[in-house]
């Protein structure tokens, strides 16, 4: 019984210390991990940084913390932690094998997040889908479709693969082709149209609205216009437009062989 007491007040006055401290490590680490994430996040809020890059750095600085807050307790506790750290590393090896797929889209995400091809509320297009940017994940992005669906991308596919962003320059150039008859008075056609253009609201000043003949069909001459609008306003333009320019060239009887309105994909 001695023995014991003797070997457990030896043990508490060389080790247990340092278990202590270690424990103490441990709590007043995480407490100041806490407070660091907090801090974080209302710096990267009053400076209205991207979301996804915010909550990239945020979980970065919150791990590695953690990491570190928990090899200084070991070590302090007299853990060999070179040992510790040996281990993880061949483990990181064999988990990096195993998840190489995960490993390129966290790769593919970080690319996302620095290089900003896209940013959230983008419309873009892949070779495979289009549609608005809902979120951007480490691993993946999601889009919404025009008719409301949800489209789960892999970060690898977007970052090795060309897109289109249709968002980021703010304005578009909206083309518009109408056919109407080979014996049509085209002159007086492309006058319409562009007083149509003329007194749309939603074209902007960038270049002067133009109609010009584009190309001749055995039936049709198809008379092409462009103009110039918002990115925001590019589908609600096209639609209204075509109509516009229907009703117009029906007041003024202009014939065509039939109301083909050639709608470019938005």
């Amino acid at each position: 019984m001695d023995h014991f007491i003797e070997t457990l007040v030896n043990f508490f006055t060389n080790a247990g210390a340092r278990i202590i401290l270690g424990i103490a490590i441990i709590i007043i680490g995480l407490i100041i991990a806490k407070l660091v994430k907090v801090v974080l996040k209302r710096i990267f809020f009053k400076a209205k940084r991207d979301e996804a890059l915010t909550h990239f750095v945020i979980s970065l600085v919150d791990v590695t913390l953690k990491v570190v807050i928990f090899i200084s307790a070991l070590a302090t506790m007299g853990v060999n932690t070179a040992s510790i750290i040996t281990v993880l590393g061949t483990c990181g090896v064999a988990i990096g094998l195993a998840l190489k797929d995960s490993l390129s889209n966290l790769a593919g995400g970080m690319l996302i997040i620095f290089n900003k091809p896209f940013k959230k509320g983008d419309y873009i297009q892949t070779p495979d889908v289009e549609g608005k940017v809902e979120t951007i994940n480490l691993f993946n992005t999601k889009l919404i479709t025009s008719d409301n669906k949800e489209v789960v991308i892999p970060n690898s596919d977007l970052s090795s693969e060309h897109l289109v962003n249709f968002t980021t320059l703010g304005e578009r150039r909206l083309d518009i082709e109408i056919s109407v008859a080979l014996n049509a008075d085209f002159k007086l056609a492309q006058q319409v149209i562009l007083e149509v253009t003329a007194s749309y609201d939603k074209i902007i000043d960038r270049e002067a609205p133009i109609c010009r003949v584009t190309r001749q069909t055995d039936t049709a001459l198809v008379l092409l216009t462009r103009v110039w609008v918002k990115s925001d306003d590019y589908t609600t333009a096209q639609f209204d437009l075509n109509e516009l320019i229907k009703e117009a060239l029906d007041s003024v009887s202009i014939p065509y062989p039939a109301a083909k309105l050639q709608i470019e994909k938005s």
